[in-house]
């Protein structure tokens, strides 16, 4: 009833690593309903992204995959994406974790996971500073152009204080909003509209 009204068009933004995805409201996967996702690999033969902002259904911590972690404070695992839903990756904005892959803005993907959890295990902070995910969500050659080309995204470039901050709830909003009209006016659409 009320899609007309807040079909926002696609950007003209590229899809290129390091950007953000921000889903259509109107989306109803479940996997990418009101989703942030991160580009962490963008080629001709498709594209790799990591939710940003959903939790899993069962909640893990880092603590409970990796035992020396054992008595350090429960680090959360966060849901990133429903394909290879076992792989582990990481972003953060710590510039000394040797072999991370630049993602701009500050940000970082992976690197080397010894030098992570000697991070860890040094009592370094961990809030707003990594977040750790399960999974990631993938787009087969030209999926993810079509989408774009269907209004499903909006491309924007990541802020690190929305990414890393403490509101991973409200980052799909913050994220819209910050982008200023028309495309904050997605954020306002209700979440099941039926009940407005």
């Amino acid at each position: 009833m009320y899609e007309d009204l807040f079909q926002v068009r696609s950007n003209d933004l590229t899809p290129t690593t390091g950007r953000i995805l921000i889903a259509s409201p109107l989306i109803k996967d479940y996997h990418f309903q009101r989703s942030v996702v991160m580009l962490i690999n963008s080629e001709e033969k498709g594209n790799l992204g990591i939710v940003l902002n959903k939790e899993l259904k069962v909640q893990m911590s880092l603590n409970e995959l990796v035992h020396e972690l054992d008595g350090f404070p429960r680090i959360p695992l966060y849901k990133g994406g429903p394909v290879n839903r076992y792989s582990l990756s990481f972003i953060h904005d710590i510039q000394e974790i040797d072999q991370s892959i630049p993602l701009g803005n500050g940000l970082f993907l992976n690197g080397s996971f010894n030098l992570m959890l000697k991070y860890i295990k040094q009592g370094n902070p961990i809030e707003g500073r990594v977040r750790f995910y399960m999974g990631l969500a993938g787009w087969n050659e030209g999926q993810l152009l079509t989408e774009i080309d269907n209004d499903t995204w909006i491309i924007s470039n990541p802020r690190k204080d929305i990414i890393m901050g403490e509101d991973i709830g409200n980052m799909w909003k913050n994220s819209l909003d910050i982008m200023g009209e028309p495309y904050s006016t997605w954020s306002k659409y209700p979440l099941i509209p039926s009940m407005n």
